[in-house]
């Protein structure tokens, strides 16, 4: 007996201590103690709306220079601003904030937006659950933007751990002008019933620099994670000047995205995993790992939002096990898209895991312009006949240097021969329709591209990029392990200007390297190759 009262005693310790101190030290203030009703639900909303009272808790901050709300109950709120040197810690998932109906504002958003200055800082969210009660608000706001559930605009010094936000009506989470920001063992619940359209999780545009994340779990009706230096809220105008609009609000701003590192994400069926976009910010020293899950659309999207442009330095990703939940869901399934220009990108130890269509895990846009692509290791296991068709790399824009390496395809006996490794494909079918170019509908869009087709992902010279003719200067394919193809490359339009071939083996591959059409190979070698 004495000791379970000394357990107990032990457990109950930290609490005890913290509400000592909230009797002593005017910087720390528990909800309860403070007048919070802390009858409402996390889960289901209700209860009394406390907005007025926790707003003046977390107004105190600038007076007393730093705060910490200690949150000991679900709470029901019209959204909050935080300040700098604020930090709001929930006691566990249960606790939290419910936004009220049809409010129509983000749950939290920092109290100085700015789009050109990082006015807050030292903000920080520990623990808790922050329910953006989606079905209840509108999507966006004339003059205010997009409903988010988190909106963070000139914040330096962002922390996020241990915290679940869910049904936000748009983003979960959007955040812009940053600066240090760590999100560490996050949960997205983010796609309310009935569906609304961008629902993302983790929405950061630029510029930002100095990201962690680290154990990001969950599904979003939309894109997962999302890094965009240039997003829909920036374009060309009719001057050719690049400026922004007010799309996601008056404070989003755009810039350049640097030095982040991503590691550990699961999703749950996500729509989308990754997002990145460039139209004219760069973003460079990326590295992406241990990415797992499902997911029902696409997979790792980096292009700059359908345009020209595109300014991408060096990204990585390494170790990704994703898998689709449908097959050919949406009008064009793929794993990694590229399009814009790239310098150097490295996918590294990547699987294909029982695919449920025929989809390229690595496709390279005709708008894509990539000085380095190295695939270094990539294993992929087939069983389903209807992934026969699609090439694992399907080349349609420009590569300077195409490094291919420890491969290894197998197919069961039940998946037909058919399909290629690498494929040069003069078929751009799917992708005119995709891109709807040639849709006659117009309506005015005067701070982009004068008349735009309707509801189309087409711009001017949507039609001028599918007539490229796909080019790689180099190509080296090296420890390659395949069979039931039908080539190993399968290469019918535009120039490869060398190919090295090093220790490639294949079973049932009747035309190892085929070549049709125009389509020119300027110098083949070859060392170890052994055929079954």
């Amino acid at each position: 007996m004495k000791l379970i009262l000394t357990f107990i005693t032990t457990l109950l310790a930290p609490l005890a201590l913290l509400h000592a101190a909230s009797a002593h030290d005017s910087h720390i203030v528990i909800a309860s103690e403070a007048g919070a009703k802390l009858d409402s639900d996390v889960t289901k909303g209700g209860g009394t709306d406390d907005t007025a009272l926790i707003q003046g808790i977390l107004d105190r901050a600038p007076e007393l220079g730093s705060l910490k709300l200690v949150v000991d109950g679900p709470i029901l709120v019209k959204g909050l601003k935080v300040h700098s040197n604020t930090t709001i810690e929930c006691l566990t998932s249960d606790c939290g904030f419910f936004l009220a109906d049809h409010v129509d504002e983000p749950i939290i958003r920092n109290a100085d937006p700015s789009l050109t200055e990082r006015k807050n800082h030292n903000i920080a969210f520990l623990g808790g659950t922050y329910n953006g009660n989606g079905a209840k608000q509108a999507h966006d706001v004339p003059g205010r933007g997009w409903v988010t559930g988190f909106a963070l605009f000139g914040v330096e010094q962002v922390t996020f751990r241990d915290v679940t936000i869910t049904n936000a009506t748009t983003f979960a989470l959007l955040m812009t002008n940053w600066q240090r920001a760590v999100f560490e063992n996050i949960d997205l619940d983010n796609h309310t019933e009935p569906k609304r359209p961008h629902q993302d999780g983790l929405h950061l545009c630029g510029p930002g620099r100095f990201l962690s994340m680290r154990n990001i779990r969950g599904v979003t009706g939309d894109d997962f994670i999302a890094l965009n230096a240039d997003d829909g809220h920036v374009d060309w105008n009719q001057a050719e000047e690049f400026v922004r609009n007010d799309g996601f609000g008056p404070y989003a701003s755009f810039g350049p995205i640097t030095d982040v590192d991503i590691d550990g994400v699961q999703m749950d069926g996500a729509e989308n995993a990754i997002r990145i976009l460039s139209r004219q910010s760069r973003v460079d020293r990326v590295s992406i790992r241990n990415v797992q899950g499902h997911f029902s659309k696409y997979g790792f999207f980096l292009q700059p939002h359908w345009r020209s442009g595109g300014d991408f330095g060096r990204i990585t990703f390494e170790n990704i096990d994703m898998r689709p939940l449908k097959p050919d869901y949406g009008p064009l399934p793929f794993v990694f898209f590229l399009a814009g220009h790239f310098e150097q990108l490295t996918l590294r130890n990547i699987h294909s895991q029982m695919p449920v269509d025929s989809r390229p895990v690595i496709w390279v846009q005709p708008h894509g312009a990539i000085d380095v692509l190295s695939v270094e290791g990539m294993q992929i296991y087939q069983k389903d006949p209807h992934s026969a068709k699609a090439p694992v790399i399907q080349v349609d824009g420009q590569v300077d240097l195409l490094a291919v390496r420890d491969v290894t395809l197998y197919r069961a006996k039940e998946v037909p021969i058919d399909g290629a490794l690498i494929r040069t494909d003069p078929d751009k079918t799917k992708l005119k329709n995709y891109l709807r170019v040639g849709t006659s509908q117009t309506k005015p869009n005067p701070t982009n591209y004068g008349n735009v087709p309707l509801d189309s992902r087409g711009w001017p010279g949507a039609q001028a990029s599918l007539e490229i003719i796909p080019k790689i200067n180099r190509l080296h394919l090296s420890n390659i392990t395949v069979n039931r193809l039908k080539s190993v490359l399968q290469h019918d339009i535009g120039d490869i200007g060398q190919l090295q071939l090093d220790s490639v083996m294949t079973s049932d591959v009747p035309n190892p390297i085929s070549v049709g059409g125009d389509a020119k190979i300027g110098e083949i070698s070859s060392t170890k190759k052994s055929e079954k």
